[in-house]
C-alpha cells in the first residue's frame, strides 16, 4: 500500500514530496517504520516488505477484535466466544455471541465469491452476522470496495461500520445512497470515540430531506463521451425505437437518491436499459 504521508522521529506529520530520505518515518497506522519511494513519476512511503505488512494487519485485526470483545462484554451476553469453530459450516468466526450472531471484524481483502460463501454458511446455520472493516478497507470515505458489505436496518437504512483499533474510533456510515446519473455515492457518518462506543447502540439519526440532481449539461457531455460497447448499444437502439437521442432525451432530467444497490448507471436505466444488482450478500433481496 502506497502511503502520501507519514510521522517523523517527533510524530509531525510529513509528506513524501517534502521528506528526507536520510531521515526515519513511520506508518501513521500502525506506527511501524516505512520507506521513502522516490521513482520518475511519483514519490511515496511503503512499509518495508510484505512480511511486516502482514504482521501489521495481524495486530491490527488483533487489537481490533480486542476492543470488539471488551464492548460486547459490557452488555453481558450469556455467551461470548473468540475463534470458535462451527463444525457445521466448517467456518471460525471471529467472535460469536449467544451462539447466533457472527460478528466478523474484516482487515485483508476478500472477494465477493469468498464473502458471499461465508455469509451463505451463517445462514444455513441460523446465525445473524455483522461484519466491521477495518485494515485494507479502512478509509475515511466509501468506495466502490465498500459495497459488497453494505446492509440494512431501518433505523439507519443502508449503511456499515469501521473500526480504527489503532486510533480507537468506530464510524458509522448510514443513509447510503446513489445520486446522479453515474451513482454517485453520498451518505453520513457518526464517529464513535473509544470511550463512546456505547452509545452506537442508541445512536438514533436525525431524518433528512430527500435529495436530488438535475442532470447539467457537465453530465450530459460525460454521457456523450461514453463510447464502451453497453452505452453505444444502447444509445443506439433508443434513437431507433423512440427517434431522439438519449442526450436530448436525459436534457434536464432529474435523478432523485436512491437504494445504492445497483451496477448499472442511473442514466441508463432512466433510458430504460433493464438494471443489474451488484452482489451484496449482507442484503436480503
Amino acid at each position: 500500500m502506497k502511503l502520501y504521508a507519514a510521522l517523523d522521529k517527533s510524530g509531525l506529520l510529513v509528506y513524501a514530496l517534502k521528506a528526507d530520505k536520510n531521515n526515519e518515518y513511520y506508518c501513521c497506522r500502525c506506527k511501524q517504520k516505512v520507506k521513502l519511494i522516490t521513482t520518475a513519476s511519483r514519490v511515496y512511503f511503503r512499509h518495508k516488505n510484505k512480511c511486516d505488512n502482514s504482521i501489521n494487519e495481524r495486530l491490527i485485526h488483533q487489537k481490533g477484535k480486542k476492543l470488539i470483545l471488551d464492548e460486547l462484554s459490557k452488555l453481558k451476553p450469556q455467551f461470548l466466544e473468540e475463534e470458535t469453530y462451527l463444525s457445521r459450516i466448517k467456518q471460525r468466526p471471529d467472535i460469536l455471541v449467544n451462539k447466533n450472531f457472527a460478528v466478523e471484524y474484516q482487515c485483508a481483502k476478500i472477494n465477493i465469491n469468498l464473502l458471499s460463501k461465508r455469509v451463505k454458511g451463517y445462514r444455513i446455520a441460523g446465525i445473524k452476522n455483522i461484519w466491521i472493516l477495518g485494515g485494507h478497507y479502512l478509509k475515511r470515505r466509501l468506495g466502490r470496495e465498500h459495497l459488497k458489505f453494505i446492509t440494512y436496518n431501518k433505523t439507519w437504512k443502508f449503511y456499515l461500520l469501521m473500526l480504527d483499533s489503532q486510533q480507537e474510533r468506530l464510524t458509522l456510515f448510514y443513509n447510503i445512497e446513489f445520486i446522479g446519473p453515474f451513482n454517485t455515492l453520498t451518505y453520513q457518518k457518526k464517529i464513535f470515540a473509544r470511550d463512546e462506543f456505547w452509545k452506537i447502540f442508541i445512536f438514533r439519526p436525525k431524518e433528512i430531506s430527500k435529495l436530488e440532481v438535475t442532470l447539467s449539461e457537465r453530465w450530459l457531455n460525460k454521457i456523450r463521451r461514453k463510447s464502451d460497447s453497453d452505452s453505444q448499444k444502447l444509445k443506439l437502439n433508443f434513437y431507433n425505437t423512440y427517434k431522439i437521442t438519449v442526450e436530448d432525451y436525459l436534457k434536464e432530467a432529474i435523478f432523485e437518491a436512491e437504494f445504492p444497490i445497483f451496477a448499472t448507471p442511473a442514466w441508463q436505466r432512466y433510458c430504460g436499459q433493464v438494471p443489474k444488482r451488484l452482489k451484496q450478500p449482507l442484503l436480503k433481496k
